[in-house]
């Protein structure tokens, strides 16, 4: 089973969670604009904010991880069919042979 069977929903929880964290920005921009903030609320939307932007990147190490998987997929695509078998057959090697 690929990793990539979940990626849809770790997208958007990433996306959820930036668009969260992009609207308490916006509302504490707006209350800083204003010029008499109540420091208790913009600390908290500052703490949302930061709650928020920890939740996103908490989705991206999923994704990270299938585009590696993306990417060792495309590696063995591009490999010609002699290249392919020696991979399989071929004892590994560690480090430069």
């Amino acid at each position: 089973m690929l990793a990539d069977d979940c990626a849809p929903s770790h997208a958007e929880a990433l996306t959820q969670s930036l668009r969260y964290a992009l609207a308490y920005a916006d509302e504490l921009s707006g209350i800083l604009a204003g010029g008499n903030a109540d420091p208790e609320k913009a600390a908290r939307l500052v703490q949302a904010v930061r709650n928020m932007l920890c939740a996103a990147e908490d989705e991206l190490d999923p994704l990270d991880d299938v585009q590696q998987e993306i990417d060792a997929v495309a590696a063995i695509q591009g490999l010609s069919d002699a290249q392919l078998f020696s991979a399989i057959t071929d004892t590994p090697t560690y480090g430069n042979p």
